[in-house]
């Protein structure tokens, strides 16, 4: 069996996506190929992902049903590609920043909503887990290389396999635009 892959640094979000994707992805010189393969970063991380019918406002969960088994995430099957890569992104951060020390005898979950609390940004825990996700499908160094080679959010959304919103989003919080 694989040793279990711990993320030590969750500091900040940034820090922790980092240490993610140079112990799941990037080649021995740090470098990682775009688009990040979410769905290979979480089986390296020992986390299956599943995708099923949601209720309208939920957009995925995290969810360890059964003592002895892997955290799943779930994504809505009825969302774009982009929002399910960033709800998987988003369930990591929370599985590494709050569950990834949970004893393997142990059920946990915790389901995600697209509602008024979501969208306002107060909640410290989604805040972190949104920023987690975006330092990890869009990291901040190739973010920036591109943005110096005048490449436009358009074309960086499409080599980042993100939607436009979350490359402009990106590119405002590194405080490019």
């Amino acid at each position: 069996m694989d040793k279990k892959i711990r993320v030590d640094d969750i500091q900040t979000p940034a820090k922790a996506a980092t240490e993610t994707l140079l112990k799941t992805v990037a080649d021995p010189d740090g470098n990682v190929v775009l688009p990040i393969d979410v769905h290979e970063v979480l089986r390296k991380m020992g986390i299956k992902t599943e995708v099923m019918l949601l209720q309208g406002d939920t957009s995925g969960l995290l969810v360890k049903d059964k003592p002895n088994e892997p955290f799943k995430a779930v994504s809505n099957m009825l969302d774009h590609p982009h929002r399910v890569r960033f709800t998987y992104a988003h369930e990591l951060g929370h599985y590494i920043h709050s569950y990834q020390d949970l004893p393997e005898d142990k059920v946990a979950g915790k389901v995600e909503k697209r509602d008024e609390l979501s969208s306002r940004g107060c909640d410290s825990e989604e805040i972190w887990a949104n920023r987690f996700a975006a330092a990890l499908l869009m990291p901040a160094s190739i973010v920036r290389r591109y943005w110096g080679k005048a490449y436009s959010p358009e074309l960086m959304a499409e080599k980042f396999d993100v939607s436009p919103s979350a490359m402009n989003n990106r590119l405002s919080g590194l405080g490019l635009i």
